[in-house]
């Protein structure tokens, strides 16, 4: 307060007006300042919950689609580019071919069928389809998340989940704006920005990476990305302390076209302040009617048999 009279008493006012009326006037603004910000922080939270909840609504009237998928992951040093036409189907059907860098490879996988395994065959010479499993170090190379989880509605999930706990936790900024012109489509943008690093864990019994993943609630490829002296998901052992960051990224952009309600780019950078993935949708095609043929390798489109 002394200050403050000061203040006013160096720009001329009289001691009194500084510390009466001038005061109290000052309040007051600051007090509808503050009302206004809370309003505005308020709505804008409440914008975000509603586009979130749009998404969702949206993608439960979608049966099928298809399209391009262009995904960028950062492995170590590393930040690998890779394109893929894909098809998806509910329950959990799936099919992905590769145009860049490995034209020709195609995958199938459909959820209870062929074992629970990958149906794959790599589009080079010696080109042998074979069954694989999901979670394996063949089909998880180069890849940060599994094919048991592609699609909108795990990406919408992965996004949504941090964009709520940032607004309930209220540690890190979260903010809606315009996202410009997208692939295509004018978009919403929801921006997330992270202060908290994580916490150490400690490996129970026969954890793996995974294990200890679901156990925590945070994904797999995250935690090991972060964890220098960990090579795999199964090189950790019992009692060993595990980096395992509060949020899947320090910071990420998500882009929702305006015109289908539904996430279309999703950018996320990691803990050390570095890209660490990039997933953009083109050209998707919604419910196209797609059939079983469609994920079946015996397609005379596809190249799973040699004719």
């Amino acid at each position: 307060m002394e200050a403050l009279s000061s203040q006013a008493t160096r720009a001329g006012l009289a001691p009194r007006q500084a510390g009466g009326l001038s005061v109290a006037l000052l309040a007051l603004i600051l007090s509808w300042g503050g009302a206004a910000f809370a309003q505005a922080a308020a709505s804008e939270v409440d914008q975000i919950q509603a586009l979130l909840r749009r998404s969702s609504e949206a993608l439960a009237d979608v049966d099928d689609y298809r399209g391009t998928l262009v995904k960028r992951e950062r492995f170590g040093d590393e930040l690998i580019a890779q394109t893929m036409e894909f098809k998806f189907a509910r329950p959990f059907k799936v099919y992905l071919k590769y145009v860049e860098p490995y034209p020709g490879r195609e995958i199938i996988y459909i959820r209870g069928a062929n074992r629970n395994k990958v149906r794959a065959h790599k589009g080079s010479v010696p080109d042998i389809p074979v069954s694989l499993r999901p979670f394996g170090r063949i089909c998880m190379q180069g890849n940060h998340h599994p094919i048991t989880s592609f699609g909108l509605k795990n990406m919408l999930r992965v996004a949504a989940r941090s964009i709520r706990t940032a607004i309930v936790r209220g540690d890190s900024s979260v903010h809606l704006s315009d996202g410009g012109m997208v692939l295509g489509d004018p978009t919403w943008r929801i921006a997330i920005a992270t202060t908290t690093s994580g916490r150490q864990v400690t490996v129970r019994g026969s954890e793996n990476l995974w294990a200890l993943a679901m156990r925590v609630g945070q994904d797999m490829y995250v935690i090991l990305h972060h964890n220098d002296d960990v090579r795999s998901p199964r090189d950790v052992r019992p009692g060993q302390k595990v980096f395992v960051p509060r949020y899947y990224g320090s910071r990420g952009e998500f882009y929702f076209s305006k015109r289908t309600q539904l996430m279309i780019k999703a950018v996320t950078w990691d803990h050390r302040g570095k890209l660490y993935e990039s997933y953009e949708l083109e050209g998707i095609e919604l419910n196209p009617g797609l059939e079983d043929r469609d994920f079946d390798y015996r397609n005379e489109e596809y190249g799973f048999v040699s004719r």
